[in-house]
């Protein structure tokens, strides 16, 4: 059975970021295994946003409330944004380097992206994961889009 670790920190007064999707496990060993086995073959939606501000708000949205370090556990996210393909990938990855999630954003029309997540098919409650990575791209999360930066 795997052990899902979920934890909450949420430290809304002092001015920090709310951060509250923290899981490092389902995984998959690499990022072919984990599209593979993705829950529908990956979740995808056409949002009204360019697919390099969609990038930008994502990832800063990823930094702040997907991100994290515990004394046992760790999550880490990775990007790279292709302007010669119109394209934006996001990965997250935990301490022992398995692959958590993957987000494309492609390009497809002025102003209008396709967003698409890959999540391990043994995810917790992948519908609503899917909800909170378009409302991050679209940057419309006060708490995880406009978070204190430093």
């Amino acid at each position: 059975m795997i052990i899902q670790r979920i934890i909450t920190i949420c430290v809304a007064l002092s001015g920090v970021a709310c951060q509250q999707l923290y899981i490092s496990e389902p995984s998959q060993a690499s990022e072919a295994a984990l599209v593979a086995n993705a829950v529908d073959n990956g979740i995808s939606k056409e949002i009204d946003i360019d697919y390099r501000k969609a990038f930008q708000n994502l990832k800063r949205a990823y930094h702040y409330c997907v991100a994290f370090t515990t004394n046992d556990k760790l999550v880490y996210t990775d990007n790279k944004l292709e302007d010669f393909i119109e394209m934006g990938t996001l990965f997250t990855r935990n301490q022992d380097g398995r692959y958590l999630s993957k987000v494309t954003l492609e390009a497809i029309a002025d102003d209008k992206t396709r967003l698409t997540l890959f999540l391990p098919s043994d995810y917790p409650d992948p519908k609503t994961r899917f909800n909170h990575d378009i409302k991050w791209a679209l940057g419309q999360d006060k708490r995880c889009n406009t978070a204190w930066n430093p």
